[in-house]
């Protein structure tokens, strides 16, 4: 993959570190990485089993700037998946989620193998 590496260590950073921010009390974290490459586009699926995100109430707002979702004890500011996705698109691709509430989150990023 030929890519900006600054955006990719960012994108990274931002979905593990919301995962260990809003990871569940009632058990242990985990969060796995798994890619492939299908024909130009390099598929990469990040799933937690954390907290979760209410789509149904969130979803059309999980990517907006300065948007919590969590308990405001929980200390963030409403950048980190806001940032993700403007780095994702700038580099022409796009990022989906599917999340169910106490069970955990699964972002889908789809990038092209070469940015230009």
């Amino acid at each position: 993959m030929n890519t900006i590496k600054s955006y990719i260590y960012s994108i990274f950073y931002n979905l593990l570190s919301n995962a260990v921010k809003y990871r569940s009390d009632k058990r242990a974290l985990h969060v796995d990485f798994k890619s492939s490459v299908e024909q130009d586009i390099v598929c990469i699926k990040v799933t937690d089993n954390g907290s979760g995100i209410d789509l149904e109430r969130y979803g059309d707002k999980i990517f907006g700037l300065y948007k919590r979702f969590h308990d405001v004890s929980i200390p963030g500011r409403g950048v980190g998946l806001s940032l993700v996705k403007a780095q994702i698109e700038s580099m022409g691709g796009k990022i989906e989620v599917l999340s169910v509430v106490d069970s955990g989150t699964t972002f889908f990023i789809y990038l092209p193998k070469f940015v230009r």
